[in-house]
């Protein structure tokens, strides 16, 4: 039985999480497990002082600079763009303080001193910022040397403790841990293979007799050896495709999910590795099947409140129309921004109206995971600024708070059951089944940032890790992660600018380059046609039967066969598309003209915000058309000083020459110095609207004034009736000149339709394949 004060130290949380889980169904106590971050932490304390978090570190860095010209260090003095180029400098001090390397020792080893300057600049920089830790009592790891104690009482909670050693100790790490083992037994656990022959230094200069391939335990307190184990070699599933672009890997990682799965791999036990992590949003846009599950969590870039955040920045920065109307696409109070936001802009900035604009950019925003942790980004920084008077501006502050939202990302707990991880995550974890896409050259090994002051020799010299010690590194992750795991589907891009990793060649030997997108390429493009079978409909179906509206005499008109597949089969239309159809727009003109001829003292505004819409293109069509329909408003209103509106929006049903017909009148208008003088208009959205003339009215297939023309004479026993169509996009009335000819040759129309619902119609496709270019039918066609 485990005891009760048995400590277990992993390098990660994910790693504490899969140990416990296979030890969940054991009938025992389970230990106390931390990651290597948090045993580290609670085993030393400091008196009178607290950790700098990061967003300190920044303020103080950026105070440290404050007169050292920076920018031969390639490093801008911008506040704004210090904020992100400070990690640099940070990096640089983390690194040497971690190896408890001194400046002046680096000076020695540049022999030719191409270094000298920068390495002058950065020790004045690091002296300068040493100074402002301890004035504000503050500690980070640059200065946690001379600051820490041993946490005896602590670590007199636990009788046995086991680190789980994966990567690489610091000086500064080895230092603490060497220190525990003295008051503390301490055994650690690690694997030995030719990558991670630097790390493991620090044992052999112990005397430890290391050999390559095992996992040890060694009791570091007591300088001994307690287990080598011989890594076994087992037989493995490898395989390995080239694609011509990163997206096409998606294909080849979807083929390996369901081919593992169909092997009898529980789909738990299988992991995608990405080198790039960004590359997770790609994959997300294709897991249609919800396979997945992210262990980096999801980006909240898309999301309305980072969208809120990043589009005020952007139009203080920049008054253009692109920004000011995302302001208003967004739903932003803009004259907040102007009053609370730009007038305060270049102010310094205090903390309750920080809180204010804050509690303003999200009021909006329904998502309660991502409401928790803003609130907790919002309260710590309000913590974090203002409260060592660092007198910041807005604009900086606001440049701050952006670019730590930007870094949020929302849990994605309860999605697939296949995760999707950084390489750094999958240590300690052993998977039956592995997927690592982008094993190119510019990803694995991953290039380092570290490197930015100082050569590989200099480094080397001064006993730093090296460019070649971190790549190793990686590559030890790598080759650990592949052991432990029976079955490996490896993918990367082949083309003139990327190739395969040349470590791929140490871990599989020799590697034959192919290109497969062919093969996995309709996974994600459904590029193979369908077999089409041309066939002839021909059905016996009484056309007096049906009910006529204009529209659907047009299709009829224009193609039989697809006026069969619409009101025979009824097959309707789908599409996912954004972009509004053709009806949707007519239809929000029609009900606000509608609306607005309807009321009385009717403010046209409010009638357009009643029905404004959800889709941005069918706003901006909406938008451009409010223009227009503004000056109709106005010039309708001389037109009306001679007529009179007597129906909107007027519905009928009549019969003609033993054919229903229907539809909906937008407007008939009555003369006033008459009794049966009419005028019907019916509103036109289209940007390319053609009236029928005398040489070209017979080919015409629409009769829609034609039949509200019949609708009227009847209803009102007249035929004083002028049609007008009302082009809204131009702004004109423009009459339908040859009336009496149409109803002539609708009249001959319907007597056609009369006679071929005596026999078999033949519903055959239509022979101007212009028309089908945005027909919903035309794969049912093949008219592609």
């Amino acid at each position: 039985m485990l005891s009760k004060k048995k400590l277990i130290i992993f390098p990660t949380q994910r790693a504490i999480r899969s140990y416990l889980e296979r030890k969940k169904s054991l009938n025992t106590l389970l230990p106390t497990c931390l990651t290597i971050d948090d045993f580290l932490k609670k085993s030393i304390y400091f008196e009178n002082k607290i950790y700098c978090d990061e967003e300190q570190r920044v303020l103080l860095l950026s105070e440290a600079v404050k007169d050292i010209d920076i920018r031969k260090l390639g490093i801008s003095s911008s506040f704004t763009k210090f904020l992100t180029q400070s990690e640099y400098i940070y990096r640089f001090f983390l690194e040497i303080s971690s190896e408890d390397i001194e400046i002046n020792d680096i000076k020695t080893k540049d022999t030719y001193e191409f270094y000298s300057e920068h390495l002058a600049i950065l020790n004045e920089v690091l002296k300068n910022y040493k100074e402002l830790l301890d004035k504000n009592l503050f500690v980070d790891r640059v200065n946690l040397k001379d600051n820490y104690k041993i946490n005896i009482e602590y670590l007199k909670l636990f009788e046995d403790i086991t680190i789980n050693f994966e990567g690489y100790f610091t000086k500064q790490e080895f230092e603490i841990i060497e220190k525990i083992a003295q008051v503390k037994e301490i055994k650690i656990a690690f694997f030995s293979n030719i990558y991670n022959q630097k790390s493991l230094q620090i044992f052999k200069e112990m005397n430890f007799d290391l050999k390559l391939d095992y996992n040890y335990i060694v009791n570091l307190s007591k300088k001994e050896i307690i287990s080598e184990i011989v890594l076994e070699r087992d037989i493995k599933n490898i395989e390995i495709k080239g694609f011509s672009s990163r997206l096409n890997q998606i294909a080849y990682i979807k083929s390996s999910v369901v081919n593992c799965v169909n092997m009898g791999i529980n789909p738990n036990n299988i992991a995608i590795v990405l080198p790039d992590e960004s590359f997770s949003s790609s994959l997300e846009l294709f897991d249609k099947e919800k396979y997945f599950n992210f262990a980096m969590g999801k980006s909240i870039l898309n999301k309305n409140l980072y969208q809120k955040v990043d589009a005020i920045y952007n139009f203080i920065i920049e008054d253009d129309i692109k920004n000011r109307e995302k302001i208003k696409f967004l739903g932003i109070d803009i004259n907040f921004i102007e009053k609370e936001i730009r007038e305060n802009w270049n102010r310094v900035c205090k903390k309750d109206k920080f809180l204010e604009i804050t509690d303003f950019l999200k009021t909006s925003e329904q998502n309660i995971e991502l409401i928790e942790k803003y609130d907790e980004l919002v309260y710590k920084l309000s913590f974090v600024l203002f409260s060592q008077n660092f007198d910041l501006r807005l604009k900086d502050i606001y440049k701050i708070f952006l670019q730590k939202l930007a870094k949020l990302s929302l849990d994605d707990a309860h999605s697939g059951k296949i995760t999707v991880m950084g390489l750094l995550e999958t240590r300690l974890i052993d998977f039956e089944a592995i997927i690592i896409c982008d094993f190119n050259n510019s990803f694995i090994p991953k290039i380092s940032l570290k490197d930015k002051f100082l050569s590989t020799k200099v480094k080397y010299l001064s006993n730093l890790p090296t460019k070649n010690d971190r790549e190793n590194l990686q590559k030890y992750y790598y080759k650990k992660l592949i052991n432990s795991s029976k079955n490996i589907f490896i993918s990367y891009v082949s083309s003139k600018e990327s190739e395969i990793s040349k470590f791929a060649y140490e871990l599989f030997g020799d590697i034959k380059s192919s290109i497969n997108d062919d093969i996995y390429k309709d996974i994600l493009y459904k590029s193979r046609k369908l077999e089409f079978k041309d066939e002839e409909i021909l059905k016996e179906i009484d056309l007096t039967k049906q009910t006529w509206s204009a529209s659907s005499l047009k299709m009829f008109l224009e193609c039989k066969r697809r006026w069969y597949l619409n009101y025979i089969l009824k097959l309707k239309e789908h599409t996912i598309s954004k972009l509004p159809k053709s009806f949707e727009l007519g239809n929000i003109v029609h009900s606000v003209l509608e609306e607005y001829y309807k009321s009385k003292n009717a403010n046209i505004d409010e009638i357009f915000l009643k029905h404004k819409s959800n889709n941005p293109f069918l706003t901006l069509d909406l938008e451009v058309f409010k223009h227009n329909i503004l000056e109709l408003l106005e010039d309708d209103k001389k037109r009306l000083e001679t007529r009179q509106i007597v129906d909107i929006e007027k519905k009928f049903s009549i019969n003609y020459r033993d054919f229903e017909l229907i539809g909906v009148i937008d407007r008939v208008d009555k003369l006033l110095n008459s009794e049966d003088n009419f005028e019907l208009i019916d509103y036109k959205t289209s940007r390319s609207l053609k009236i029928d003339t005398i040489n070209t009215y017979s080919k015409s297939c629409n009769f829609q004034l034609e039949f509200y023309f019949l609708a009227i004479k009847n209803l009102y026993e007249t035929a004083n009736i002028k049609a007008f169509y009302y082009d809204i996009f131009q702004n004109s009335l423009k009459e339908e000149i040859v009336l009496s000819e149409k109803l002539e040759l609708l009249q001959t129309i319907f007597d056609d339709l009369k006679e071929q619902s005596k026999s078999e119609i033949d519903f055959c496709k239509t022979q101007d394949k212009t028309l089908c270019l945005y027909c919903p039918y035309k794969i049912i066609c093949n008219r592609e």
